[in-house]
């Protein structure tokens, strides 16, 4: 039997790639101006460029599962870091956003195929449901670093007036010698056995009233977070006048916040609190946070706002959100959580193209539209919280009919 600390140097090396994913989510984003210039595109053209990450994980999510359980973890994994190898590499070295449309597909794939392989890898190497739920908040952890670390990156490369493109070749370079140590280690071993989930088509509604509002709140709750870290360095040089190399450095202020609430989230669910007014308080201080920065702009109201999104956000209530549509639909495990996730891509592909179209007409029109969703998703939660109630009366009152059946029994 293998030791667990065997697998502690294959862990960190698949979360060294969630690092670089959290860069790719950004990077486009950060370098605007120059991706414009180089492609002869508008903005719009640009941010349909960065919607085509949500329509590569849309058109390989189902694929990387099946292939991840069909032919393994480690070539799944291999070709996730391979596809964000090619998708550094072809978004800098393309002349056309067209092109560059086809190569940021890349990193879509390559993120459907990470994730499809990197958390049933944690699970297998650490099977102990306290080590592996631990493990697995560090997924979202290097997400953060890296959106904290490009900022910064970029600011710097600004100021040395060096080639925009340098920051793109240093993440393929260490994304390769990364696929290189992960081609070396020793993967957990799986037992062949068919999972078969009890599928009770006749029993409860596919799509009743709270399956719909938390795939609602599925969409709404990526929106919330891509549509800040995309938009704000924009926000800041036209409403506040923040110098080009300057603006990227308030996502870094988000990435602190989503840091921080990563654990936070993590301890008030430890700590029994109700998920569901969990969720609501979220996104009322979401919505709360960048309304402030709205009416009254300043340094200190993004800053403000910067955390406020990160943390309340961006640091696990979509997860919350998964774990009460599991709670509602425990025999459709598997279909409703590939419905789940599919909002969230749609939700990457449609967003930066809508909202690179607001942002021709004016930056604050799409933190008004961020605010209406915060607002969308609080309604769509608060339908979900009234079922949640009666779903945990049931619970209790079957519970309440198991043990006067038990005692019966007992006396008969």
């Amino acid at each position: 039997m293998q030791k667990k600390h065997h697998y502690i140097p294959l862990i960190g090396s698949l979360y060294v790639n969630y690092l670089f994913q959290g860069i790719a989510t950004i990077a486009i984003a950060h370098n605007q101006d120059f991706f414009q210039a180089q492609w002869s595109a508008s903005l719009s053209q640009v941010t349909l460029v960065i919607s085509a990450l949500g329509l590569g994980r849309i058109i390989s999510l189902n694929l990387s599962g099946w292939f991840s359980d069909r032919f393994g973890r480690k070539k799944t994994v291999l070709l996730g870091v391979l596809s964000y190898i090619l998708f550094f590499i072809g978004i800098l070295f393309t002349r056309d956003f067209r092109w560059a449309f086809v190569a940021t597909i890349f990193g879509g794939i390559g993120n459907a195929f990470l994730d499809t392989s990197t958390y049933p890898i944690v699970v297998e190497a650490y099977p102990s449901e306290s080590d592996n739920s631990s493990l697995s908040v560090l997924n979202k952890s290097f997400i953060s670093i890296g959106q904290f670390i490009l900022p910064f990156v970029t600011r710097w490369v600004i100021q040395s007036d060096f080639y925009f493109g340098w920051p793109f070749v240093v993440c393929a370079l260490c994304l390769g010698m990364n696929f290189f140590f992960l081609s070396k280690f020793r993967y957990p071993s799986v037992q062949a056995k068919a999972i078969i989930e009890e599928e009770d088509s006749t029993n409860r509604k596919a799509w009743s009233a709270e399956g719909v509002a938390l795939m609602i709140f599925s969409f709404v709750s990526v929106s919330l977070f891509n549509i800040f870290i995309l938009w704000i360095p924009t926000y800041s040089e036209t409403i506040l006048k923040i110098s080009k190399e300057n603006s990227p450095l308030f996502v870094s202020v988000y990435s602190i916040g989503s840091f921080i609430s990563v654990f936070l989230t993590s301890y008030l669910v430890r700590k029994k609190w109700d998920i569901p007014n969990l969720m609501l308080v979220c996104l009322l201080l979401t919505a709360a946070s960048m309304l402030y920065m709205i009416v009254s702009p300043s340094m200190l109201s993004v800053i403000i706002a910067s955390i406020g999104v990160g943390c309340f956000s961006a640091g696990g209530i979509w997860q919350l959100g998964l774990a009460l549509l599991l709670e509602f639909y425990p025999h459709h495990k598997g279909i409703v959580t590939s419905f789940y996730s599919l909002t969230t891509s749609i939700s990457v592909m449609v967003t930066p193209y809508l909202t690179g179209l607001m942002v021709e007409k004016s930056v604050v029109y799409v933190f008004i539209y961020n605010i209406l969703l915060a607002l969308l998703g609080f309604l769509a939660i608060a339908v979900v919280q009234r079922r949640y109630r009666v779903l945990k009366l049931e619970k209790k009152k079957g519970l309440c009919q198991n043990v006067l059946l038990v005692i019966l029994y007992s006396l008969a």
